[in-house]
């Protein structure tokens, strides 16, 4: 396992295998194993403010989501408060999305999982088609 890391962004990479594109970038430093992230570089133009906020600590395999997503209409400007994110393992739960009507049965059925109030009812879920679990748990997407 290769790690990267951009002293200009603070992104870190990790890949099977070495990339001669990065190996090329002066901005990106191959890290050795457990080596800890250095500073960022202040450059004057890539830390400047910008929309998505401040960047949050991640720490290795950490994945962040976004707390509160920006609406799907809505386009961000400089006045738009930023983007929270918080790790995984804080965020809080979330409603899981019904399949669109054409979705895969596989989808509608782990959708129908979720839904199911009882686990007889469970049980009947294997042998719907896709079409019934639209019917029965949603559809209307």
């Amino acid at each position: 396992m290769t790690t990267y890391f951009n002293e200009r962004t603070g992104d870190r990479v990790e890949m099977n295998g070495r990339s001669a594109r990065l190996d090329s970038l002066p901005n990106w430093k191959r890290l050795g194993d457990d080596e800890p992230n250095p500073p960022v570089v202040d450059d004057g133009i890539l830390s400047r403010p910008s929309l998505a906020g401040p960047r949050a600590d991640q720490g290795p395999g950490q994945v962040l989501v976004e707390t509160t997503p920006p609406a799907a209409d809505e386009v961000p400007t400089q006045e738009t408060p930023p983007v929270e994110l918080t790790p995984v393992s804080q965020a809080p739960a979330s409603e899981p999305r019904q399949p669109a009507k054409s979705g895969s049965k596989a989808d509608w059925q782990a959708y129908a999982r979720t839904r199911a109030k009882d686990s007889n009812e469970e049980a009947e879920i294997d042998g719907l088609t896709r079409d019934e679990l639209a019917a029965r748990y949603g559809g209307d997407s």
